[in-house]
């Protein structure tokens, strides 16, 4: 088995999730459970995308590593929002309310960047592979006809 086209390690380099940069967490925001999990959905938004196809983690390598990348980390803040959405409360006492958790604007924000890129470089990459796969594949018509 080949090495897939982005590691968690990477993920995490890029976004900085680390223990010493997460000083409101106790470890990293993303386990490599996590991070293979919006792998697997980015890969299956791509092929889902017309025309539909079957591109692996092993074979994304033909159509971009920043295009993954974008796709893991829309798919790492979408679902973020969901944990960050079953914990949003406020704390009111004495006329002062603060708010628990406040984060989900900013992974909402983070997850539609992520979502936008993804979805328009997947857009051109499905343009090329398509023209890609039926380069010297062009039939004529008059390729029936008999020969005089």
């Amino acid at each position: 088995m080949s090495t897939p086209v982005v590691t968690p390690d990477e993920v995490r380099e890029f976004i900085a999730d680390y223990v010493e940069n997460n000083h409101l967490l106790d470890g990293v925001e993303f386990s490599d459970t996590r991070i293979s999990l919006a792998t697997e959905l980015a890969i299956s938004e791509f092929n889902m995308l017309p025309p539909i196809g079957g591109v692996s983690i092993n074979t994304f390598i033909r159509v971009g590593k920043g295009l993954l990348m974008s796709g893991i980390l829309w798919k790492l803040f979408e679902g973020q929002m969901a944990l960050l959405a079953r914990n949003t409360m406020s704390y009111n006492d004495g006329g002062i309310s603060l708010p628990i958790e406040e984060r989900m604007s900013l992974y909402q924000a983070m997850a539609q960047q992520f979502q936008q890129a993804f979805l328009s470089s997947a857009g051109r990459a499905k343009q090329y592979l398509n023209i890609e796969s039926g380069w010297g594949e062009v039939g004529s018509d008059q390729a029936n006809f008999p020969v005089w």
